[in-house]
């Protein structure tokens, strides 16, 4: 099949990848304009964006997804199949587009998690289980038939980063299988979500990356995962911030009232709403990511207290 590939950041690449050691032909490659990163902004390409270039493959990559000339460009690539994996809201004009229309894989068990951060607010809510649903996408975001869908249990350690990279994996294969009965009389015949049973996961705020010690331990650990490896979580005092990217509950010995901090030779411990949590690695502003006994053998002067 001729396909068109919709994608952005890094977990849309194993997909492409797949796709590129199938059958299929990847007939050209859609992604966002470079975008400025970094302290000098400096303009850089997604990450779909570079490998597609160092492959070899057509790229497009117009300002707005409505453009005539590049609405054009698809029309003419005659294509069987639109992917879109992490990419952006696609416009009414290009779902006539493709003979077998636009499939999407969605990091989460649709239809819990729609929206741009299902990865993040799947460990946030605590869920022991996720998955990856493949839909035949419509207009509604995030809505269509579920072509497939497979799930996976959540380890307690598995982060953000951990998590992710495992969702992508499992997405790109089950893409592959999706595409082998397309078009064939015993094709998949999608199956409609459940409108009851929806859940968002709207895109994060600045605020949201802020711990609040009056939480739960339990809460907090669900926090801290699920912000790392990056933007990791933050706790901070006045002028005083640091970022947690693992932490464990403390021996239940320890006592401390919610937000206090507990400075020892080579831990730190916060109180919470219950259970106190033992930090294991934590990122100090403009730092690399290092272990708690590490970061303490600079003799940093903590607050007695987190906000």
């Amino acid at each position: 099949m001729r396909v068109v590939f919709c994608g952005n950041p890094e977990f849309a690449l194993p997909t492409l990848k797949a796709l590129l050691a199938s059958e299929h032909d990847v007939v050209a490659v859609v992604t966002s304009p470079d975008q400025p990163q970094g302290r000098g902004r400096k303009l850089t390409p997604m990450p779909v964006k570079e490998f597609a270039l160092a492959n070899r493959l057509p790229v497009l990559s117009p300002p707005k997804l409505k453009d005539s000339e590049f609405l054009s460009q698809l029309r003419d690539l005659n294509i069987d199949a639109l992917v879109v994996v992490a990419f952006r809201i696609l416009p009414r004009e290009m779902f006539s587009l493709p003979k077998f229309g636009v499939l999407n894989v969605h990091p989460s068990l649709l239809p819990k998690c729609r929206g741009p951060a299902p990865i993040q607010w799947t460990l946030l809510r605590g869920e022991a289980e996720t998955g990856v649903t493949i839909i035949r996408l419509t207009e509604e975001i995030d809505g269509g038939g579920m072509l497939a869908q497979e799930r996976t249990s959540i380890s307690p350690d598995e982060n953000f980063g951990k998590l992710h990279d495992r969702l992508s994996e499992i997405g790109a294969q089950m893409l592959v299988k999706v595409f082998s009965s397309l078009g064939r009389r015993d094709s998949i015949q999608p199956i409609l979500q459940d409108e009851s049973q929806i859940t968002t996961a709207r895109k994060l705020k600045a605020d949201d990356y802020i711990l609040d010690f009056q939480l739960s331990g339990a809460e907090l650990l669900d926090r801290i995962r699920a912000f790392s490896p990056a933007p990791g979580a933050l706790a901070r005092s006045n002028d005083f911030s640091i970022k947690i990217l693992s932490a464990e509950l403390a021996n239940s010995s320890v006592c401390l009232q919610p937000t206090q901090v507990l400075q020892l030779q080579d831990s730190i411990i916060v109180g919470t709403a219950d259970r106190p949590l033992s930090l294991k690695s934590v990122k100090p502003a403009g730092k690399r990511e290092m272990a708690v006994a590490e970061y303490l053998r600079g003799r940093p002067t903590l607050p007695d207290r987190f906000e």
